[in-house]
């Protein structure tokens, strides 16, 4: 079996402001307000890029709405069906991100909350327009290293 790792979570909030302020204080995670369809929503930054898990919070919509974290898998469709045959409940079925990705919100067989994330692949423009910085970076030590 392939181990799925924790890829994101998210916080509802009552208060966001006191909240992220208190997530700040404590641990000192970085929020950042985004433009999203229909609700608020604030990324969370634990950590350096690419070395730490980033998380979201929103103003919660539902006293039920809990913290849940979000595991990553490579075809979501396939993975909800391991999920809901391993006895897992849906409670909000597959939806697009638009631009990131597809999201599947579900209930373990104790009920606690458990999201299933499919990043979309970058697109050739998107990895195109990469390289070049790379390229530039890596010239650029070369030339300091020659110094």
């Amino acid at each position: 079996m392939v181990v799925r790792t924790v890829v994101h979570f998210e916080i509802p909030a009552n208060d966001v402001g006191n909240l992220s302020n208190f997530y700040s204080q404590v641990f000192g995670w970085k929020f950042e307000k985004v433009p999203m369809p229909d609700f608020d929503y604030w990324l969370i930054s634990t950590g350096p890029r690419g070395k730490s898990v980033a998380g979201g919070m929103y103003k919660k919509e539902r006293q039920e709405d809990k913290p849940r974290n979000f595991i990553g898998v490579e075809n979501i469709d396939s993975a909800i069906q391991v999920f809901k045959g391993a006895g897992g409940m849906e409670v909000m079925g597959k939806q697009e991100v638009q631009g990131q990705g597809w999201s599947f919100i579900g209930a373990d067989p104790e009920g606690n909350m458990i999201a299933l994330w499919q990043q979309v692949p970058a697109r050739p423009a998107q990895r195109a327009a990469r390289r070049p910085r790379r390229a530039a970076a890596k010239k650029s030590k070369k030339s300091r290293s020659r110094r």
